[in-house]
């Protein structure tokens, strides 16, 4: 039933979206106030559509100003597209994105200007952000940003251990690129920028910016991998920076075109029923890997992919809370929702069946950057890093190895990804206390633990 509702849904869409086409073709395009047989203006059609179908997608059409004074700028300041992107230098997606829209405005002289403003999800990034800004008022902003973004994987792994190594290795990038080391230091040790980080994180607060890269064009936010906001800059030049004329027109009808076919592919791929919170499920525990007794009072069941952060972080405060209460047990189910994050979790089953679970879970997500970094170039490459963090983790190696190899525990990650989506899971983390969901906040979470404790 929700299936046809769904392709209803897209039918008026698209059918409204042909009669636009109609006119358009019929001539309206040329003429400045184009208006309907309804007397309603063409303009205003598309933006009740785009309205209806920002709705849907829980899109912001709300039009945006930052403050960008002091803010590091590539590009034309006076373009009449202007990119403000919300950025972490932790976050992998940050990366591909920075990288995809530099080379846009380098390739475009003068047509574009792009602005990055410090996001931090990962708190451990704060030296790094705070070197960027010093690296800014230095006039080295973009060189030094690139460094930090190449060896993203490394300084991953430092921000979270000794904080003067971490600093020592962002001084010798800062000095690779001409950066005057003694000012940098300086500024890092007194905390020069740490200002202007809590200014912006202020600043996104207000805009309700929760994850990274955020994308805004002209004041408006957009979402999509680097391709989607590419184009979506070269219609908005082509269209003189403004969503009004003809190539605005054409850019709108792409917009809708787009949303249309998400929303044929949702309804394509409908997922079943959704979590009920109140309602008790039951799960299949055996075998599978845990932290604390099987038999524990209260048993706590995560839905966890090794490239989701905030799994990484809901993992680390149920490992923190189970050593507090031993009455609880934590059981881990594989849900992969990043498809690169598959041989990943066929590594911590190897390491489940060689009882060493958590060392190698513990080990996974502290190297989380850098395997997604790995995924994303090669299997031999990341095959090879799981291998040797296997060795860290105390595993035999070559039992290791040809468990991945021969694919030994791809049906039992099929059948967690399985059984989570039979009671409705599709994000992760997903905690349940004794077969009830509590939703995603951890303290919620903990005070639910902590209740069934006590019963």
């Amino acid at each position: 039933m929700k299936g046809k509702i769904g392709y209803l849904i897209a039918g008026i869409i698209l059918f409204l979206a042909g009669v636009l086409v109609g006119e358009l073709m019929g001539g309206g395009l040329g003429e400045k106030d184009v208006k309907l047989s309804t007397g309603q203006s063409l303009d205003a059609k598309l933006e009740q559509i785009q309205g209806k179908l920002a709705g849907i997608f829980n899109e912001d059409t709300k039009e945006y100003t930052f403050n960008l004074d002091g803010t590091p700028m590539l590009g034309n300041g006076n373009a009449k597209v202007k990119i403000v992107v919300w950025s972490d230098f932790l976050c992998p997606y940050c990366k591909t994105m920075e990288k995809a829209l530099e080379e846009l405005v380098k390739n475009n002289p003068g047509k574009y200007a792009l602005y990055m403003k410090d996001k931090l999800v990962h708190p451990t990034a704060a030296l790094e952000h705070e070197a960027g800004q010093a690296a800014n008022a230095q006039g080295k902003y973009w060189e030094f940003a690139s460094l930090l973004f190449e060896n993203q994987g490394q300084i991953t792994q430092l921000s979270s251990g000794d904080q003067a190594a971490y600093q020592a290795r962002l001084v010798e990038l800062a000095q690779t690129v001409g950066i005057n080391v003694d000012q940098f230091k300086a500024d890092l040790e007194s905390h020069k920028y740490k200002p202007v980080l809590d200014k912006e994180e202020q600043e996104s607060q207000q805009v309700k910016i929760s994850s990274t890269p955020s994308i805004f064009i002209n004041g408006r936010r957009y979402s999509g991998d680097a391709d989607a906001i590419k184009k979506k800059a070269e219609e908005l030049l082509a269209a003189g920076g403004k969503l009004t004329g003809k190539a605005g027109l054409e850019s709108r009808l792409n917009d809708i075109e787009d949303k249309v076919a998400k929303l044929v592919e949702y309804f394509e791929k409908q997922r079943g029923p959704k979590i009920e919170q109140g309602k008790e499920y039951s799960f299949n525990l055996e075998g599978g890997p845990v932290i604390g007794s099987r038999n524990a009072k209260v048993k706590v069941v995560i839905f966890s992919d090794f490239q989701c952060p905030y799994c990484e972080r809901m993992g680390q405060i149920l490992e923190e809370f189970q050593a507090q209460n031993p009455g609880m047990a934590v059981f881990y189910k594989n849900f992969v929702v990043h498809p690169k994050a598959q041989l990943v979790h066929e590594a911590a089953m190897s390491a489940s069946a060689q009882g060493k679970f958590k060392q190698m879970h513990d080990l996974l997500f502290k190297n989380r950057g850098d395997l997604t970094r790995l995924g994303q170039e090669s299997e031999d490459k990341l095959k090879e890093k799981i291998l040797e963090l296997g060795k860290e983790a105390g595993l035999n190696v070559s039992r290791l190895k040809s468990d991945l190899e021969e694919g030994k525990y791809r049906e039992q990650l099929a059948a967690d990804q399985a059984e989570g989506k039979n009671v409705g899971v599709s994000a992760t983390p997903s905690v349940f206390v004794n077969g009830f969901f509590h939703g995603y906040n951890p303290d919620d979470i903990k005070a639910k633990i902590s209740e069934a404790l006590k019963k």
